[in-house]
């Protein structure tokens, strides 16, 4: 080997250790943000799963209040106008709770999906900053640190820390970045 060739050897030796932290510290970053939308889809899944049976049980029971009101017309003068318009009000309120829940659901839909791609374009790192300026301070987790040990040491509630954060669990990884609320 010439000397230019160990020059350049020599040089990547000494770069390479420069370089290679920051790019495993980054695809860290990068696995946790992946985690963490993860988590939110998967409780996303759960809560439209819940809603959905929801729907079930009430479609379920305005069938069944149909099917009364049918019987109580059939019966004619049998029934009475107590009975039917009892029996309408239920209906109504069926119908009410039915819509209610339809729109809890598509309220939670546009709620997620708007956290998950406001955070999957790009990296998340610029916008996760800004919003934590407006927002509050960034705190990066430490080994050892808790949700209530970071709360007490900031000066506010764990169930702020969470609403800040749109956490689900008290569960926290090291490195995870968290926004302390003002």
């Amino acid at each position: 080997m010439n000397q230019k060739q160990l020059l350049r050897i020599a040089a990547l030796f000494t770069i390479c250790p420069i370089i290679a932290p920051p790019l495993y510290a980054q695809e860290q970053t990068i696995a946790q943000q992946l985690s963490i939308l993860d988590e939110r889809v998967s409780k996303l899944r759960a809560d439209v799963d819940a809603l959905q049976f929801n729907q079930q049980q009430i479609q379920q029971d305005l069938k069944q209040a149909q099917a009364q009101l049918d019987e109580l017309r059939r019966a004619g003068p049998a029934a009475s106008a107590n009975d039917l318009q009892a029996l309408q009000a239920r209906l109504r309120a069926i119908d009410e709770a039915r819509e209610k829940d339809k729109k809890a659901i598509v309220d939670q839909l546009a709620k997620e999906l708007a956290a998950i791609s406001s955070g999957s374009h790009g990296t998340t790192a610029p916008s996760s900053s800004a919003g934590a300026a407006s927002s509050g301070t960034e705190h990066i987790v430490q080994k050892g640190e808790t949700l209530t040990s970071i709360a007490k040491n900031s000066g506010v509630t764990v169930a702020e820390l969470r609403k800040a954060n749109n956490l689900s669990s008290d569960s926290l990884k090291v490195g995870q970045k968290l926004v302390i609320p003002k």
